[in-house]
């Protein structure tokens, strides 16, 4: 109903995270939205799983392997990020170590927790365990921190992650291609009319001008490169993946602009493109936003007083601030500042003093104001 009241005729993606409930509501839209004009391929593949809970649930799964080390190693940081308390923990094994054999209250409190059915202290193969593993969740942590960015999290950003993760394999390349036809396909198909219409009005528009030959040459040469580049091929498509690559050394590369620049070139295709580029890959982001389950105020930041909050809110713009602040140089200006207040306060004084004895020698009554005051 809200769909029909906004004029949405279609929803191309929904991303989700991977709850059973999610799957019941994707079921529901894709049964009675997929006879709706907008609908793309009968909303065949409109359910985006989240990315980011993807890798948490392989992570999940390869925790399994060695979850006794990696909780053994946890009672004794008492750290939640598993990656980084690994990978801080593993610098301090001989520490660790050590630790089970000259400290008392460490070693007693494992032997404690040991005695009533718990895990006991982290051994040598618990580290050697979990720094073979440091090296596997880099990877996923990584990847993490790129999908739960609040900007541009979308189709294009998460290839290069998954890409380093695990090959992809010639059956997902395969399929990958499948849906890229059948996406271009479903463009020209509703297109197609439209980009006739174009390509005949800008030829129209380059011979124009007859009566200038420069003119009419630079629109047969654009023409006869148009028709060489699409010998061989049936469609945009196929020409475009036959294409050369551009070099990733650029580091000002940014793929929107390329799209900008070629959309000339793939008229149908880019159209695809545009729709692609903008499917979101992460619900971190969004669920970030919107949920208030980690904005819960502690006990230690409750009891700061607003004078103590302020300046930690001060400090931490200080501190993230492009332009370098000069901390010494902000006291002098205001130290500066200060006494030009004070000089000036000091200098009105005086014709303060003499206003109003001249205003009260004058018969003024002593309820009536000065025409000059410290106030003023």
């Amino acid at each position: 109903m809200s769909l029909r009241e906004w004029i949405i005729d279609g929803i191309f993606t929904l991303t989700v995270d991977n709850a059973s409930s999610n799957l019941t509501t994707i079921k529901f839209l894709q049964r009675v939205t997929k006879d709706w004009n907008g609908a793309v391929l009968r909303n065949k593949y409109m359910h985006m799983r989240c990315c980011a809970h993807i890798i948490n649930l392989i992570v999940g799964e390869g925790l399994k392997e060695i979850d006794a080390s990696v909780a053994k190693v946890r009672e004794a940081v008492r750290w939640n990020s598993i990656y980084i308390m690994l990978e801080t923990a593993e610098n301090f094994e001989i520490v660790f170590l050590q630790m089970d054999f000259e400290d008392d209250g460490y070693s007693s409190y494992f032997r404690t927790k040991e005695d009533s059915g718990g895990l006991g202290s982290p051994c040598m193969t618990d580290f050697q365990n979990c720094r073979a593993f440091v090296t596997f969740l880099r990877l996923f942590y990584n990847a993490t921190k790129k999908f739960s960015s609040s900007l541009y999290v979308t189709s294009n950003a998460f290839y290069d992650e998954i890409f380093v993760i695990q090959e992809i394999a010639k059956v997902m390349v395969d399929k990958v291609k499948d849906l890229l036809f059948k996406l271009y396909n479903f463009c020209t198909f509703i297109h197609s009319p439209n980009v006739q219409d174009q390509s005949g009005s800008e030829s129209t528009e380059l011979e124009s001008d007859a009566s200038d030959p420069y003119v009419m040459v630079h629109s047969r040469y654009e023409r006869f490169l148009q028709v060489e580049k699409s010998v061989g091929y049936s469609n945009e498509l196929e020409r475009y993946l036959a294409e050369n690559c551009d070099s990733r050394k650029d580091a000002n590369f940014e793929i929107l602009e390329w799209w900008r620049d070629n959309c000339n070139r793939y008229q149908v295709l880019s159209k695809v493109v545009k729709d692609m580029l903008a499917v979101p890959v992460s619900t971190v982001a969004s669920e970030s936003a919107f949920s208030t389950g980690g904005r819960i105020v502690d006990p230690f930041r409750s009891s700061l007083s607003p004078l103590m909050v302020q300046n930690l809110v001060c400090s931490q713009n200080w501190l993230q601030a492009t332009v370098p602040i000069s901390h010494r140089q902000s006291r002098d200006d205001v130290e500066a500042l200060e006494e030009e207040l004070l000089d000036l306060v000091l200098n009105q004084q005086p014709t303060a003093s003499a206003t109003a004895n001249t205003s009260s020698s004058k018969g003024s009554t002593s309820g009536k104001r000065p025409l000059i005051s410290i106030d003023d």
